[in-house]
């Protein structure tokens, strides 16, 4: 087609420089195309671009599922047994030859009478270095066949509180509490050391020399899990024979209360047991799960956002590097792009959406070995894994971030080169 060009500026038609800020003429998917050309064209060179955005994303990722991973553990570990459990403790001094309990004879119904108290009891852990009780089936045997286990007295509540089944025999119950019978109950370990486990027989064991008629043995709990490893004897009796409780292990009063009214319990008890001194009576409350993990939680959200901006960091340094050593080698093909008619806008929104390219795959490279990392550390250390969704999410954005970023400068200079400059550069 014929056109007709002004002698005196150069240009076509009536000799008009064209409008340098009409739309382009490339299309958004031409543009894409061209993106996916430049980086299979150079495989090492858009591998190499890659690695710091995987490492960055990687590390941030593994080391956030990580450390949730671990709180994760850490709720699990907290047992709503202990957070519905109320322990209160006699304070009183007790002198020589002092054989009172320093809590009334019907404890646990004071504490089930309060309103939030579903069972309680009355225990103490007989003080081993004031009463060195041996524990055997053979009368004659003076020394302990059981180090480590110990002697414990309680009421007849005991084993209802705990939650014990009884894998032989029988409870201790009112009547050999009441009337002050030597009766005992083995913890499932204790049994097994003394090879007691069938109770169709009348066994015997020997405290200290002294005979307890064995009525039961106790399964496995997690209520009161000392109690595997002892044997249980009436409180009525361990007064009798032993006198009060020490002050190195006091008597203690322990109420399973309704989820939430642990607080409640903790200040009422003490008045409930001793009205006449309530200060004698000490009562351990559970500690505030919520308070107890804000601090974690504030220093997971710092460490979150410094590992961040760390990998945003190191993506940026990464992708910005090779992208400009990637613009320097392609002078030529910039320089016969403006020739033909591309604009400096256009050169540009190439080398961002490259750079925007990378940074999503490197995301999602990055992202993937993370979960990895972390399934391999919660398997080695036999934890569950807990992995945010939004965790997963952040990779591609930080890399998406991460490559716009860093493309910004490359882009600029690319648009800067002149099909002149080029030839020169050439």
């Amino acid at each position: 087609m014929n056109r007709e060009w002004n002698l005196h500026t150069g240009y076509p038609g009536n000799g008009s420089r064209p409008d340098r800020h009409r739309g382009s003429s490339i299309r958004r998917v031409d543009v894409l195309h061209e993106v996916i050309a430049s980086l299979c064209a150079q495989p090492g060179r858009t591998i190499w671009t890659l690695f710091g955005t995987v490492l960055g994303v990687a590390v941030f990722v593994a080391v956030t599922g990580i450390v949730q991973t671990a709180t994760g553990q850490i709720s699990d570990g907290f047992s709503q047994l202990e957070a519905t459990t109320v322990r209160v403790t006699d304070q009183e001094p007790k002198l020589a030859g002092d054989a009172s309990l320093g809590f009334p004879i019907d404890t646990a119904e004071r504490l089930c009478n309060l309103n939030g108290v579903s069972d309680a009891t009355l225990m103490w852990i007989v003080d081993d270095e004031a009463h060195p009780l041996s524990i055997a089936t053979d009368p004659y045997t003076q020394a302990s066949t059981l180090p480590g286990y110990s002697v414990i007295a309680a009421d007849n509540h005991v084993a209802g509180f705990a939650d014990h089944g009884m894998t032989a025999g029988s409870a201790l119950g009112p009547f050999q509490v009441d009337t002050g019978i030597r009766a005992a109950m083995l913890g499932s370990q204790t049994a097994k050391r003394l090879g007691i486990t069938d109770l169709t027989v009348p066994r015997t064991i020997y405290l200290g020399g002294e005979s307890f008629s064995v009525i039961g043995v106790m399964s496995s709990s997690s209520r009161i899990p000392q109690l595997d490893t002892s044997v249980v004897i009436p409180d009525t009796v361990a007064l009798d024979w032993l006198g009060a409780p020490t002050q190195r292990n006091p008597a203690r009063a322990v109420a399973s209360t309704e989820a939430g009214a642990a607080s409640l319990i903790a200040r009422q008890a003490p008045y409930a047991l001793r009205a006449d001194a309530p200060e004698r009576a000490l009562a351990d409350a559970p500690q505030d799960w919520s308070k107890a993990t804000r601090g974690v939680r504030k220093s997971m959200t710092g460490l979150v956002a410094g590992l961040a901006a760390l990998s945003l960091l190191i993506g940026c340094v990464s992708i910005a590097s090779a992208t400009m050593a990637s613009v320097t080698e392609r002078i030529p093909e910039f320089g016969l792009r403006r020739s033909l008619g591309a604009r400096a806008t256009d050169i540009a929104l190439q080398i961002i959406a490259e750079t925007a390219v990378i940074g999503v795959i490197g995301g999602l490279l990055g992202g993937n070995i993370g979960l990895v990392i972390i399934l391999v550390v919660s398997i080695t250390q036999s934890w569950t894994a807990v992995v945010d969704l939004s965790l997963l999410l952040l990779g591609p954005l930080i890399g998406v971030i991460s490559g716009v970023t860093a493309g910004i400068c490359p882009a600029v200079r690319a648009s800067r080169i002149s099909p002149i400059g080029a030839l020169q550069h050439g």
